[in-house]
C-alpha cells in the first residue's frame, strides 16, 4: 500500500490515544474495544506499554481511530480490512489469541 494513501501513515500510537481519549474518552473506549487497560485505571504511559507489546489489541484501537477520525478517507475502508486479514492470519498461527472481536454498534445520543 501506498503510504501517502494510508491514513494512519505518520501517527503514533501515543497521538492516536490522545486523540480517541479527547473524542470518546477512555471509559468508553473500554466499553467499546473491551480491553482492560482502557476500564481499570486508565493511563496514557500503561496503555501504551501494553498497546506496544500486544498486536491482538493496538489493532482494534487502531481501527476504532480510523473509525472515528478517517472514515471520509478513500483508503480507509482497504486499511481496516488490511488490519483484519492479518488478525486472522496471525489467529491461524497463535492459539493464545483471544476469541474474534465483534464491533459493537455505538448507541447516538
Amino acid at each position: 500500500m501506498n503510504n501517502s494513501n494510508d491514513p494512519l501513515h505518520g501517527v503514533k500510537l501515543e497521538q492516536i490515544l490522545i486523540e480517541l481519549e479527547k473524542k470518546i474518552g477512555w471509559e468508553k473506549m473500554g466499553e467499546l474495544l473491551n480491553i482492560r487497560c482502557f476500564t481499570n485505571k486508565a493511563r496514557l504511559k500503561s496503555s501504551l506499554k501494553f498497546l506496544r507489546t500486544t498486536p491482538w489489541a493496538r489493532s482494534r484501537v487502531e481501527i476504532l481511530y480510523l473509525k472515528t477520525f478517517c472514515s471520509k478517507h478513500k483508503e480507509t475502508g482497504k486499511l481496516i480490512r488490511a488490519i483484519l486479514a492479518q488478525n486472522a492470519g496471525v489467529a491461524e498461527t497463535t492459539s493464545t489469541e483471544p476469541a474474534p472481536f465483534v464491533w459493537p454498534t455505538p448507541k447516538k445520543k
